[in-house]
């Protein structure tokens, strides 16, 4: 979809781009060559590690979500990782902050590309084409200092509960 053809009211220096503009999608690779149980890199599935690595694929600071299967639980991985072929890595580019495309990910309902009949599955085209509404970084920080602020605060109320 082109982004021209949407009608949205964003503020000031906001735009309008694709996910494929901002982020690499890196297709996971069959780990079984690289698996080492004291491997220096963890190696990533959409449910979390399932074991270590002798090399990586991501860098630090890329955001999981899944191929097939668990589409929408995406995870922040902050070293490098390796992700198997059921996952996609998601690297930012410079024009979005790591924790702010992970948070677009949770936001985001990844179910809506799913075109599977049985087990729900993404492709990497789909993904590139989702769109989004981009702030300017300092904003982005803005945003990611007051998701921290809230999330201590409910931290604090979960505990007083106990």
């Amino acid at each position: 979809m082109d982004t021209s053809e949407l009608d949205w009211s964003l503020p000031n220096n906001w735009c309008l781009c694709h996910f494929g503009d901002i982020a690499t999608v890196i297709n996971g690779k069959n780990q079984s060559k690289v698996e080492n149980p004291d491997g220096k890199y963890p190696i990533y599935g959409s449910g979390g590690i399932m074991g270590r690595a002798d090399d990586f694929i991501c860098p630090a600071n890329c955001t999981i979500i899944g191929r097939k299967g668990s589409i929408n639980n995406p995870i922040f991985v902050e070293e490098k990782f390796w992700n198997v072929d059921t996952a996609f890595g998601l690297c930012p580019s410079e024009a979005v902050l790591p924790k702010f495309l992970y948070y677009f990910c949770e936001y985001f309902d990844f179910t809506t590309l799913d075109s599977s009949t049985t087990l729900p599955s993404l492709t990497k085209t789909n993904i590139q084409q989702i769109v989004l509404a981009l702030p300017p970084i300092d904003e982005q920080k803005r945003i990611l200092d007051k998701i921290v602020e809230l999330f201590g605060i409910l931290d604090e109320i979960v505990l007083n509960l106990i």
